[in-house]
């Protein structure tokens, strides 16, 4: 497949012509990357904006000073875009990114970019065009997850029973920011008979075949294009889990999108149960203490 084939099955470029492509395609360079190859690591200096041919890349936030141990922010794919900042005024990287496999990048310099546009002004405005479109998406997304995280946040100010209590409440609280018809099971895991046990549901849609069963191991990540299935551990111990079904399937960037989301919920919802099992466990032992100090 030649290079203008490739960059017309890329959406920024599905309004261009065939001379527009090969004018981009002969201005700027195409580097391939394998699977674990970094493109750029947290706080690089740079100025290049980097485009997606093919292939995945995660963009991942380090969560020690070593750089050892990652949390994914996005994960992208054939089409999308990243490090637009760089291109518009060199902030530094502010997250790191790596091919997750066999992928082919365009990069696109600040420098190049500009010089392109004056070359070819129909062809560079069109691009700028399309970069503006999906920077304002993405952050008319970042600020409906920014406002569920901060109301989901309030839920680590109040005291809870039990971790299972907690759960629902994250459950209910999510359900107002998912858009479209979800079907939502919760589950707490039960270290006695090592089984998960419902605590919550809620239904929006009948589901042809009748309600979705949780799996015995179930294992995260989209199991189909509209069921997601969330992990919360932590300390190594498995805690809860999540069941998501929408009554209609998401495009690729949704999925993505909510992976993220989802993924930053399972975090903080794990940390948060063990935080109220140590204090369900305090609360436990102050009771013993005070009735053996009353017999």
């Amino acid at each position: 497949m030649s290079d203008i084939e490739k960059l017309k099955e890329v959406p920024m470029f599905r309004n261009f012509s065939d001379s527009m492509l090969e004018a981009f395609s002969g201005s700027f360079m195409q580097t391939n990357y394998g699977p674990g190859d970094v493109v750029f690591k947290e706080k690089d200096s740079g100025d290049s904006l980097f485009i997606i041919v093919s292939g995945e890349v995660i963009i991942e936030k380090a969560m020690d000073e070593e750089g050892r141990n990652f949390k994914t922010l996005a994960i992208l794919s054939g089409g999308d875009f990243f490090g637009e900042m760089a291109l518009i005024d060199g902030a530094a990287r502010f997250a790191q990114a790596r091919a997750s496999g066999d992928s082919v990048l365009y990069e696109v310099s600040r420098r190049q970019f500009f010089s392109f546009i004056k070359e070819h002004p129909e062809t560079g405005m069109g691009v700028v065009s399309e970069i503006m479109r999906t920077v304002f998406r993405r952050l008319q997304h970042t600020s409906s997850e920014l406002t569920m995280l901060f109301d989901l946040s309030r839920l680590l100010l109040v005291q809870h029973e039990s971790p299972a209590a907690f759960f629902s409440a994250i459950m209910e609280e999510m359900r107002i920011y998912m858009q479209g018809d979800w079907n939502v099971k919760a589950y707490i895991y039960n270290v006695f008979n090592e089984e998960y046990e419902e605590v919550y549901s809620r239904e929006t849609f009948t589901r042809e075949g009748g309600p979705r069963v949780l799996e015995g191991r179930p294992e995260e990540g989209w199991a189909e294009d509209s069921v997601y299935t969330m992990i919360c551990s932590a300390e190594g111990r498995q805690l809860a889990c999540a069941l998501f079904e929408r009554s209609e399937k998401l495009s690729r960037v949704e999925k993505n999108n909510l992976a993220t989301i989802f993924n930053t919920i399972s975090s903080i919802a794990g940390s948060a149960m063990i935080n109220i099992e140590h204090q369900a466990e305090a609360a436990m032992m102050e009771k013993l203490r005070n009735r053996k100090n009353t017999i």
